[in-house]
């Protein structure tokens, strides 16, 4: 999907170029409006708007097709968390360090057998401990746990939601643009408090840019920015362990 917007958008461009340019040389020696230019130049003019027509009517058809591609992944990511914060050990059982943390922060009780599968994600590094990624077997749990994610509030260790990629662009961009205050997310949606204090539940910088447009002298947040948690700080700072992420079937 992403590749077909690329190459949308370079063919988009590459006519543009061409047919400003085309246009130039037109202008350029049309000696009247007598001309046999005359007739080149109304030819090119409907068939400028026919390309133009025809290549605004597929962004709108891939448009379409993305926003169905992105809601069906984050259905199957609705029984996820993500838990960031959390020491690696050798030879560490993953559900065991979660149950333990899950039960003793969060006063939930949890058992092994409420979760569908649960791993670290990426490669292993020095500097921070990886992301663990928790699927349950159940989404009211889930919700349970998310909901009483407060409770890990000065113990390192913070909750987010597995978004998409589009969605976390949007995400990270809200943060920056608004601050870690006004932008949280929800069931999979990004959570914005626009300047009025109302709050907007989006998807998509597009979405953002018409509740925040972006300022014309700063840089277009990109999906390589440094990510985040998806829930307010439990610890008064962002996490940002944001892995390659792959979800076990």
């Amino acid at each position: 999907m992403e590749s077909m917007k690329h190459t949308i958008a370079e063919l988009s461009e590459h006519f543009n170029s061409k047919m400003a340019e085309f246009q130039k040389q037109l202008q350029t020696s049309s000696a009247s409006a007598t001309s046999p230019a005359s007739t080149i130049a109304t030819q090119f003019s409907t068939f400028r708007s026919f390309v133009l027509t025809a290549l605004e009517g597929l962004q709108k058809q891939l448009d379409v097709l993305s926003r169905k591609q992105d809601e069906f992944e984050m259905r199957s990511r609705k029984k996820i968390l993500l838990i960031h914060g959390v020491q690696e050990s050798k030879n560490e059982k993953m559900s065991q360090v979660v149950t333990k943390i899950i039960s003793e922060n969060l006063d939930i009780p949890l058992k092994e057998d409420d979760i569908s599968h649960c791993h670290r994600l990426g490669h292993s590094r020095s500097d921070k401990p990886r992301a663990v990624l928790v699927k349950f077997k159940n989404f009211s749990l889930r919700n349970k746990i998310w909901y009483s994610k407060s409770g890990l509030k000065n113990s390192g260790i913070t909750l987010s939601e597995f978004l998409t990629k589009e969605r976390h662009s949007t995400f990270v961009a809200a943060r920056q643009r608004l601050g870690v205050s006004k932008c949280w997310t929800k069931d999979g949606y990004v959570v914005v408090v626009g300047a009025d204090g109302s709050q907007s539940r989006i998807l998509t910088v597009g979405e953002l840019n018409a509740i925040s447009p972006l300022p014309h002298d700063a840089p277009l947040s990109t999906s390589s920015a440094p990510p985040v948690s998806s829930g307010p700080s439990n610890t008064g700072k962002v996490s940002n362990i944001r892995t390659k992420r792959a979800i076990k079937k």
